[in-house]
């Protein structure tokens, strides 16, 4: 054989390598299958199979895995290996499987909101704080609330979840504000400011009449001239009486 005749078979190997179609998993085959046979989840499969072949992480492709996740046999396919899912590479690029991390925030929510032990402690954080998170502000209490939910198996990627610069504000207002504001230390109040007049400071008490009682009144003291003169008049009358 030639040098140029191995160098043509070395080439047609290649080629027929690479047009050989990703090796796919049993598991992910088998819920392919079980999808196919749903009407529901073989339609909203098609539908992201047409929305998730641009690797630009459209709003499209987002929406129809959501979709599909929704779908009970749509939800066991994503959950596997993805190996056989139409576009399972820009999935994977956008966060939208819900077995790698990090996640699209949106994802993240709807694997925690389709688990009961997350889905119960995430409703709590939301119908106790939201309102307040939405004003820039997490009590101690909702950071409790929301690390209750992070700390179940599918709450966790709420902390790490991310945004596409495609978005919609759900993402932005559930990443931004309802989860970062509560992930933020919780700041110290500063004492309240309190204004002091240098001249005002000398204690009024300390240059009292030392012959006076701290707590008494003016009005309460003795008038000293007024007995005084009662005094002398006494004497003086008494003084009348003996020469008399």
């Amino acid at each position: 054989m030639t040098r140029w005749m191995r160098w043509a078979l070395c080439a047609v190997i290649v080629l027929k390598i690479q047009a050989q179609p990703p090796q796919q998993s049993e598991e992910c085959l088998k819920a392919s299958k079980q999808c196919e046979e749903n009407t529901d989840c073989i339609h909203r499969l098609a539908v992201l199979q047409s929305a998730c072949v641009t690797n630009t992480c459209q709003p499209q492709c987002r929406e129809s895995a959501m979709n599909l996740y929704q779908n009970r046999e749509g939800r066991q396919l994503l959950r596997t290996d993805a190996s056989c899912v139409p576009g399972r590479y820009e999935l994977e690029k956008c966060g939208l499987l819900p077995l790698k991390s990090p996640k699209h925030c949106s994802m993240a929510k709807l694997v925690c909101e389709t688990d009961l032990q997350c889905n119960a402690k995430w409703e709590v954080f939301v119908s106790e704080c939201e309102g307040e998170t939405n004003q820039g502000r997490c009590s101690e209490q909702c950071r409790q609330h929301l690390n209750a939910t992070l700390s179940t198996t599918n709450g966790a990627d709420l902390r790490e979840c991310t945004c596409t610069d495609k978005e919609d504000q759900r993402c932005l207002q559930l990443k931004d504000i309802t989860l970062k504001t509560c992930f933020e230390e919780e700041r110290p109040t500063p004492p309240p400011f309190v204004e002091t007049n240098r001249v005002s400071d000398v204690d009024p008490i300390s240059h009292a009449d030392p012959r006076r009682p701290a707590s008494s009144d003016p009005r309460d003291m003795p008038d000293t001239a007024g007995q005084t003169v009662l005094s002398l008049v006494v004497l003086f009358s008494m003084l009348g009486l003996i020469q008399l």
